[in-house]
């Protein structure tokens, strides 16, 4: 069993850790006696009588605090087992508490948890999206849980890891993460001259299991951001997150960039559909994934890379 790990590390301390106060939520220490709490972006706050400093957080909060110098105790959930959902995070240094959607309420216990930390919903924000209500009360007894919003616009949710990082004594202004963020940013414009630069381009985001195919819409976050930038996306009208297709129907979407989703990769070997799509012929393809990290130092480097493809990418549709 691995010991527990301190949240914080470097020169922060917790007093003016406690006073700071970011975009994506609000941490503060009111009343002076070292008590802690964190507003979350749902609106609910969770309270602890002093700052928390065992953290149990999903993958993907794990790679969003990391960047910042926030060490978590334990791991757990989706994007563990193959190891997409960690960026930089080493889980060597960890204990996994259950991966994918299973959670080791006792190893939780075990490691002397005060926080756990990961995505959540307005439904619910005290429990973990995949949890039902029963599993969340008995974690909520272990450590109070506290939910980021995925829902909302990338930038909305990179402010709520930074928010919350800064409430817990993480460097979130030092220059190895400014330089990040500077490096998102620009990567952001240079999506945005290039898709103004070539207007007529379309990109067609593809994910397909051996279930059916399916087709990425703006209200996933990532192509939320692209269409932000100006990026047309190709696909039939929809109310969700994604548009279930079938292969014969693919071609009705013309595109001429497509973003292949990388856990496809094996289905669309196969699929002699997807090698005679305009794009796919022309080599003009990129990965995307909907589950990306969320730091700005990803994000900076997909973002440049997509930029990089459209650049020299030619209409052929």
């Amino acid at each position: 069993m691995a010991p527990s790990h301190p949240v914080r590390v470097g020169a922060a301390s917790a007093v003016l850790a406690l006073a700071l106060v970011g975009c994506g939520g609000s941490g503060g220490n009111d009343e002076g006696d070292g008590a802690w709490s964190y507003t979350t972006a749902f609106g609910n706050t969770v309270a602890l009588d002093e700052a928390p400093r065992t953290l149990v957080v999903d993958a993907y909060s794990a790679a969003a605090l990391w960047d910042y110098g926030i060490r978590p105790a334990g791991v757990y959930g989706y994007g563990l087992s193959n190891g997409l959902g960690l960026g930089t995070a080493d889980p060597s240094t960890m204990t996994v508490v259950g991966t994918d959607a299973t959670f080791g309420t006792e190893t939780a216990a075990s490691l002397g948890a005060d926080l756990v930390v990961g995505y959540s919903s307005e439904e619910d924000p005290t429990s973990w999206i995949w949890w039902d209500s029963a599993q969340a009360q008995q974690i909520n007894a272990v450590a109070p849980f506290l939910g980021i919003d995925p829902s909302s616009t990338l930038d909305m949710t990179l402010d709520q890891y930074r928010s919350l990082a800064e409430s817990l004594g993480g460097d979130t202004d030092g220059p190895a993460i400014e330089e990040q963020r500077a490096a998102y940013e620009d990567a952001k414009e240079r999506v945005r001259r290039a898709v103004a630069a070539a207007p007529d381009l379309t990109i067609l985001p593809l994910n397909a299991s051996a279930d059916g195919v399916y087709l990425g819409t703006p209200e996933l976050t990532v192509l939320g951001l692209l269409s932000e930038l100006g990026v047309r996306l190709a696909g039939p009208p929809t109310d969700g997150p994604r548009a279930t297709v079938s292969w014969e129907n693919v071609a009705q979407y013309p595109a001429d960039i497509v973003l292949e989703y990388p856990a496809s990769r094996e289905v669309l070997a196969t699929a002699p559909v997807y090698g005679s799509l305009p794009g796919v012929e022309a080599g003009q393809v990129i990965d995307w994934d909907d589950k990306r990290p969320n730091t700005y130092g990803e994000y900076a480097d997909w973002l440049t890379r997509f930029a990089e493809t459209v650049e020299r990418s030619a209409k052929v549709t």
